[in-house]
């Protein structure tokens, strides 16, 4: 664990809080769409930040060495910080995000009791956002929901570790961020399809076809995305059919052999997770429930 902590951390927090809607300017700006490579950033920082959490609570890190590592990080990523906040659509919890994030960069300095005062504030943003969340989505205003739910996973762990350098207890908010994210996984799932040609550009005289052709390839159009116009993968695969029925996918590592699944579907997913909310939720509760 502590080997893939450094190696997380070393890869995955160069950009730590690079648009994850850390600060805000003072001006309103026109919203913009998060762009997929802001989310993979994202991503990266979430994942090594929880793991850094939960290095730290298993003993492999100690609490000063992960919120030294995740402080570090947030400082050099400063102006990326700033630049990329305009993305975000939501601007109501902006504000309390920006002081937590902020504070976090000095809060090893603070007296116990500011310490105590600091995670109150975390956690109190991450309260607000998760019920704005829900006002956002009795509108299934799912542009908003997402910059929310980009926001809460991000800023989860940055609030646990404040809540533990104070000497607070962390558990309930562990319990809260599971919940939460539960909640918004259940909405932002990677879902994937596909149609063939042989379905919906049917062939003129398919009997005939088939008695001439008995076994042809037919092409096939293969897609994962994330829910409500989140970031997609496509892929066009040949399939063989015997007779009009579906005989299976060449092989890709033996191009004899036909298999009765599409090959390729993990790396389709793959490829839609690591740049989507989805794929954040995913790695953060699998490390709080580790």
């Amino acid at each position: 664990m502590a080997t893939r902590i450094k190696r997380i951390a070393v890869r995955g927090l160069v950009a730590v809080m690079v648009a994850t809607g850390a600060a805000v300017p003072a001006a309103p700006r026109p919203a913009q769409a998060v762009d997929p490579g802001t989310i993979i950033q994202v991503a990266q920082f979430a994942y090594a930040a929880y793991s850094l959490y939960s290095g730290s609570k298993s003993g492999e890190l100690t609490l000063e060495q992960a919120v030294g590592m995740m402080i570090s990080e947030v400082r050099r990523s400063e102006q990326a910080i700033k630049n990329h906040m305009d993305a975000l659509t939501v601007a109501e919890v902006r504000g309390c995000t920006e002081h937590a994030m902020l504070e976090f960069v000095e809060s090893q300095d603070f007296s116990l009791s500011l310490k105590q005062r600091f995670a109150q504030d975390a956690t109190g943003c991450v309260t607000a956002i998760s019920v704005r969340y829900d006002v956002v989505a009795q509108n299934f205003n799912f542009a908003a929901m997402r910059d929310l739910g980009i926001l809460i996973a991000t800023l989860g762990p940055v609030a646990l570790a404040a809540r533990a350098q104070a000497n607070l207890q962390t558990a309930q908010l562990e319990a809260y961020l599971i919940a939460a994210f539960t909640k918004i996984q259940s909405t932002f799932q990677v879902y994937c399809d596909m149609y063939f040609d042989r379905f919906f550009l049917p062939i003129p005289n398919e009997e005939e076809v088939w008695q001439i052709y008995p076994e042809l390839f037919i092409p096939g159009y293969f897609y994962c995305s994330e829910h409500a116009g989140g970031p997609m993968a496509t892929r066009h695969e040949y399939a063989l059919w015997r007779w009009g029925v579906f005989a299976g996918y060449p092989d890709p590592s033996n191009p004899g052999r036909m298999l009765n699944y599409y090959p390729h579907w993990q790396a389709l997913r793959d490829s839609v997770a690591q740049r989507s909310l989805s794929g954040i939720l995913t790695n953060a509760l699998a490390e709080l429930r580790s």
